[in-house]
């Protein structure tokens, strides 16, 4: 006698439940080290920079102080997104299949895969796109990388090497003396400091030859390495493979926000006889200060 249907729905939800974290460590994200990672209530992200007075001006006696209005920059709203897939499984394929499991279990299986690797694929594009002129993600509209980030009070800051560098100690040391001439949303100086170098995987082996060097890398002379003791990380499904990344201590960086976690739902198609398992989950994510991030375009 052939499998049940409730029997096939035994047979898969265990692989199911298993991917899903349910009775499990949960899976840990790459992308987690990157962004902050919440679940929240509200289906939308709303956000906007707000400006100061900047700096004090001299006040003569019996007149007068300037006035200066606290300024918003532009608002912006982000929406959450549901992204899903499925699969049907048929009653034969798991009849035939009843002497090894294990093959129709690991084809369900990739649903779960699926679920873990999307996010990563989603955060990756983000990031592959950070120049991309017309991909604008932050509170003044543009991309996530630029030399032309703009204040509410119109004074313009970069948060990319205007002349592209490849990784190295060099490009290292220009970031970090750019971090500290970061201009804040009153237009006055606010630095920031290197949380952590984000690189591609082709340029692992170099992070952490640079992280882990007392010395110079390549230089006859005795000069202690500066960026020595940087923590760093391979962002591994990053598809540009020279450019990197520096997180900041900004207040306010990288977010993905889960509206709802990776879940599955069954069902059954009764006149195919198939199992139809469907998996989904509804997030949001981007950078909500480009102040959180210096990068070099390098190509």
């Amino acid at each position: 006698m052939g499998l049940s249907i409730a029997q096939l729905y035994a047979a898969i939800e265990p692989v199911e439940r298993k991917w899903f974290g349910i009775g499990q460590k949960a899976h840990k994200a790459q992308f987690s080290k990157i962004a902050k990672v919440a679940s929240v209530d509200s289906p939308i992200r709303e956000f906007a920079e707000a400006a100061g007075p900047g700096q004090f001006q001299l006040k003569v006696e019996n007149q007068a102080m300037q006035v200066r209005t606290v300024q918003l920059g532009a608002p912006r709203r982000v929406q959450a997104a549901t992204y899903a897939a499925a699969i049907t499984i048929s009653r034969e394929a798991v009849s035939d299949l009843k002497q090894n499991m294990r093959k129709i279990t690991t084809a369900a299986g990739a649903l779960g895969r699926s679920s873990e690797q999307t996010p990563e694929y989603l955060f990756q594009l983000m990031m592959d796109r950070s120049h991309t002129t017309g991909y604008n993600v932050t509170v003044d509209n543009l991309p996530l990388c630029s030399t032309a980030h703009i204040t509410p009070y119109g004074v313009t800051y970069s948060n990319t090497l205007a002349v592209p560098a490849a990784l190295s100690e060099t490009s290292l040391e220009d970031i970090k003396t750019a971090l500290r001439q970061t201009i804040g949303p009153d237009g006055m100086l606010a630095p920031v400091m290197p949380e952590m170098l984000i690189v591609p995987p082709a340029l692992a082996n170099l992070a952490q030859k640079l992280s882990t060097s007392e010395k110079t890398l390549g230089s006859a002379n005795n000069d202690p390495s500066v960026v020595q003791g940087m923590k760093w990380m391979s962002f591994d499904y990053l598809t540009n493979q020279t450019r990197f990344f520096v997180k900041t201590d900004a207040d306010n960086g990288f977010y993905w926000d889960w509206r709802e976690e990776a879940t599955f739902e069954r069902d059954q198609i009764a006149l195919t006889m198939q199992a139809i398992f469907i998996a989904f989950f509804r997030a949001m994510w981007g950078a909500e200060d480009p102040r959180c991030v210096y990068a070099s375009n390098a190509s």
